[in-house]
Formats: structure tokens, sequence, C-alpha cells
């Protein structure tokens, strides 16, 4: 074996985040309209995943740890953007 096929073995593929967030999508949205019940936060909180997915800065190295990953990160969004939608709407001056 030569060394740059040994070096490529070594090294997984990078992950084409574009195509794991189309195939993840669905299931993702569902999630994290059963966290947040309103369908105009799902967009956000899509897009909040999708840049953290392009911009995280430990790449995974496995793909079979995608779909976890990305299920705690919209989980995490979600419940952020409840607690935060929370904390606005107790100290708004209607209240």
């Amino acid at each position: 074996m030569t060394e740059s096929k040994s070096r490529d073995a070594a090294c997984p593929a990078a992950i084409d985040w574009p195509v794991v967030l189309a195939q993840h999508d669905r299931w993702l949205r569902t999630v994290a309209f059963a966290r947040l019940g309103e369908r105009q936060a799902i967009d956000d909180v899509m897009q909040e995943v999708s840049y953290a997915a392009v911009a995280q800065k430990a790449p995974l190295d496995d793909p079979s740890k995608v779909a976890p990953w990305l299920y705690q990160l919209v989980v995490r969004r979600s419940e952020e953007r409840r607690v935060g939608k929370e904390c606005r709407s107790r100290w708004s001056p209607d209240h």
C-alpha cells in the first residue's frame, strides 16, 4: 500500500454537510417542532443547526455519529429558543 493510500484510509472523507442536512431535514424539523410547538421557529432553529454543522471547530470523524450529534444540536437550540422566549415574555411590559 502506498503512503497516500494509507493516509487516505486514516483520514475519513469530509462530511458533505449540505447533503447530510438535506437527508436529515425532515426528522430534525419534527424534533424541533415537538420541542417548540410553533412552526415559525423551526426555520430559525434549522438555520442555526446548519451554521453550527458547517462551522464546527472539531469536525466529526465518524459519519455514524452525525445523526445523534444533529439530534443533540436541534434539541439544545430548541430548548435555548424556548427558554429565551419564556424569559422575554416574563419581562415584557405587558405582564
